[in-house]
């Protein structure tokens, strides 16, 4: 079973060396090539002008400098402190700079280069980040796919680990289209994947919390330096799976109620799925745990 299925502020320092540009050096020129006004006690308003003119012009310049522009005017690359994107052949490249970016970082990122894509990085268990949440498109052209892949940079480095980056990868035919991507938790931050506890990777591997009381279960956990949350689930009465009433999950949990599995609900804290009484299948799996999940 699949666990989850500027306008830029621009200084004068920011200006240096950006006039060797040729709009900036032909504005530049108009303005030396001016016969000079005589020179009054005070300096006329309108001299002031051209000068301002020339800064905003090489302000500009320096915006559009980083950027590579197609023939249609559409910049194929833009970098900013969250984000940088590039085009490279039939795909859009992006090296992820700060996960932690408001996602209308991205969202202003593609849209600079005329992509309509939406990309949202949400917190996510270890064994999660770098996966895809959820994902949609609409393909342009007679053919080709919008195959959304994560890499890492350096290769094969931990996502999880300092210094190592997430590169995303989409065919420059997708429109439409809304990523979710998982990303490094941070303290204290809930978990957007419902990934399992009880797992070969996860926080309680090597032990299962299925069919057994709460009272039998929370030492356990415990004695692993973890803190326990729970939600209380009720069985679909004629169907496979469960319900989750919002409005019973500050009922207080006893020791003898039944927990069904465990799931990572943030970093240090697991999550029991738990029912007030037994039942004769566990309603999580319809069934046994083992018919379902192979550890």
């Amino acid at each position: 079973m699949n666990e989850l299925q500027q306008i830029a502020r621009v200084d004068d320092k920011d200006l240096a060396g950006q006039a060797s540009g040729a709009g900036a050096q032909a504005l530049l020129a108009a303005i030396v090539a001016e016969e000079p006004a005589p020179a009054p006690r005070r300096r006329p308003l309108k001299r002031i002008l051209p000068a301002a003119t020339a800064t905003a012009a090489l302000a500009a310049a320096a915006l559009i400098g980083p950027s590579v522009v197609n023939g249609k005017g559409t910049a194929t690359s833009y970098a900013s402190s969250a984000i940088e994107v590039w085009k490279e052949g039939d795909r859009w490249k992006s090296r992820i700079k700060d996960p932690f970016a408001d996602p209308a970082e991205f969202e202003k990122a593609f849209r600079a280069i005329g992509v309509d894509v939406t990309l949202e990085l949400e917190p996510a268990s270890p064994r999660f980040v770098g996966q895809i949440f959820e994902s949609g498109a609409v393909l342009r052209g007679k053919s080709g796919t919008s195959f959304f892949t994560v890499d890492q940079e350096p290769e094969g480095c931990a996502l999880t680990s300092p210094g190592c980056t997430m590169l995303l990868s989409f065919s420059t035919n997708t429109a439409g289209q809304h990523f979710k991507v998982g990303r490094p938790a941070k303290p204290k931050e809930a978990y957007e994947d419902s990934a399992l506890a009880t797992t070969k990777s996860g926080s309680l591997a090597g032990y299962r919390v299925d069919e057994k009381t709460v009272r039998e279960v929370v030492p356990e956990i415990e004695k692993r330096g973890l803190k326990v949350v729970y939600q209380i689930i009720d069985p679909n009465p004629n169907s496979y799976g469960f319900t989750m009433d919002p409005k019973r999950q500050n009922t207080r949990v006893g020791d003898d109620w039944v927990v069904w599995e465990a799931q990572e609900a943030q970093l240090g804290v697991v999550r029991l799925l738990v029912t007030d009484k037994r039942y004769d299948k566990n309603p999580v799996y319809g069934g046994p745990r083992d018919k379902v999940i192979k550890d």
